[in-house]
């Protein structure tokens, strides 16, 4: 008795193990979302005292700073309907165009910004206000589209110029990215080039054409969501077939009641598809190789369990009379 009192308890210890080891997995894996950057695109540009003195972008700005425009790209949201990517950009001078201030930035000469995504957008900076900030759209391409999800990604490139309003010049710029996350999503930044010796890490355009590309593709957690979501399926079927199976071998009789517990369930099926994270449109690969075939295994279950129902020689044995 003693033997297996002590059987059973390991086995408990066991099975608490391997679910306390699951959720740290789960834990661990399934990222919400996140938005990582190069090292040139994270930090912001700084004015520490001296940092510009040397500069060719340097004036005579009594806080040290060069003249220029910094860009500030922050994430907002995926547009999965009309397949956008969509930040808000906020522009940020400094030296003789203004300064920075908490979420903006505030003007004192008067610029231009144009930003290239799905429509070009120009917007003019007064002086004496607060910068002007606009929403991004880009578009996502199509190369590795919707229909190899949740293994599709997307890319792309955005590109700003700043523009001095008296002599159409261009204004040396840089971007910076912020760290807010996508929900379901990892959005990844990188620009190309070599900062300057005085910019610290930082990449200058000095043409005032900045351009930083972008990647997206899935979090980890709606890869977990997804399996989740097929493994019922799987369960469901199996479940389905392992019962038609007993009846076909008579082991138990058909009944009215599995046949409405089959069909609850081809109907669950279509609503655990409907619920699939960012609610892709039918016609991916996995409803070709998942979706339509469980429906249809399952269909062709209801329709065995019709049959054995309809063909039973016993069904009112119940209310037979004695002889």
């Amino acid at each position: 008795m003693y033997q297996k009192f002590n059987s059973i308890s390991r086995q408990h210890r066991l099975i608490y193990l391997s679910l306390t080891l699951l959720f740290l997995m789960l834990a661990v894996y399934a990222r919400g979302g996140a938005t990582t950057s190069d090292q040139y695109s994270f930090s912001p540009l700084t004015c520490d005292p001296g940092q510009w003195n040397n500069s060719v972008y340097y004036s005579d700005d009594p806080d040290g700073c060069p003249d220029m425009v910094e860009f500030y790209l922050l994430p907002s949201f995926v547009d999965e309907e009309n397949s956008e990517l969509v930040n808000r950009l906020i522009t940020a001078p400094s030296g003789m165009y203004g300064w920075a201030d908490r979420n903006s930035g505030l003007t004192d000469r008067s610029f231009t910004v144009d930003l290239d995504s799905v429509d070009t957008v120009r917007v003019l900076n007064s002086p004496g206000n607060a910068t002007v900030g606009v929403n991004s759209r880009s578009k996502m391409s199509t190369k590795n589209s919707l229909f190899y999800y949740p293994f599709d990604f997307y890319n792309g490139e955005i590109t700003f110029q700043a523009t001095d309003f008296q002599t159409k010049s261009a204004i040396p710029s840089t971007v910076t990215v912020g760290k807010q996350s996508l929900s379901g999503w990892i959005l990844n930044f990188s620009q190309t080039g070599e900062p300057d010796s005085e910019s610290k890490n930082k990449i200058i355009y000095a043409d005032g054409l900045a351009k930083i590309s972008w990647e997206l593709k899935r979090a980890n957690v709606i890869f977990i969501a997804i399996i989740l979501l097929i493994f019922l399926m799987i369960i469901a079927l199996v479940s389905g077939f392992t019962i038609t199976r007993s009846i076909s071998y008579g082991n138990r009789p058909p009944s009215m009641n599995l046949l409405l517990w089959l069909a609850t369930i081809l109907f669950a099926i279509i609503q655990v598809r409907g619920n699939f994270p960012g609610n892709p449109p039918l016609g991916i690969l996995i409803d070709y190789i998942i979706v339509f075939p469980v429906l249809s295994l399952l269909l062709l279950l209801g329709i065995a369990n019709t049959f054995f129902w309809l063909v039973r020689a016993d069904w009112d044995i119940e209310n037979e009379k004695p002889i």
